[in-house]
């Protein structure tokens, strides 16, 4: 009898246990400005050679249509239609330097993941003039609504960076 009790405990606890591991929590949104988020990125890295000089902040919109230099919300995150409500990219005003962080704020309700696959698998490695970054310098992911593009030669220590965003 004992055997079964003990049995039964066993089982409840390790069912417990399961139950507690599927349900994680969700990401919790980084709070702040986009620009006072790309900021921290680039505080974090503490090391100025990993960016390009004259790096400029440029708003985005799902509706922003042709900008001034004639590139469309495509030219950024390779796609239209990706439920944002807000973005900003930082991208060196030197059209041959190969450089580009994007932040979006998603929409409620959005499927991030769905949004992630998309820009990972539209946006333009090679979208400057002459100048490329290798596929695999390409890094999308998300914190809570807050998704991350980058395309550098320094892209895994600027995605390191952004992760820091989630430990403050």
């Amino acid at each position: 009898m004992t055997n079964r009790i003990a049995a039964l405990a066993l089982a409840a606890l390790l069912l417990l246990a399961c139950i507690a591991g599927c349900a994680t929590p969700k990401a919790k949104n980084v709070e702040g400005t986009l620009e006072e988020l790309i900021q921290k990125i680039y505080d974090n890295l503490g090391d100025a050679e990993s960016l390009p000089r004259g790096v400029a902040n440029l708003p985005l919109s799902e509706d922003m249509g042709i900008n001034p230099d004639g590139r469309k919300i495509d030219y950024y995150i390779g796609s239209t239609g990706i439920p944002f409500s807000e973005g900003v990219a930082s991208e060196s005003l030197i059209s041959a330097v190969a450089y580009s962080l994007v932040l979006l704020r998603m929409q409620d309700n959005a499927d991030i993941e769905a949004a992630k696959k998309t820009i990972k698998d539209t946006v333009d490695p090679a979208k400057w003039i002459c100048v490329a970054v290798d596929p695999s310098n390409v890094i999308v992911d998300s914190i809570g609504n807050l998704v991350f593009l980058v395309m550098s030669d320094n892209a895994a220590q600027i995605h390191e960076s952004f992760l820091k965003l989630a430990e403050a």
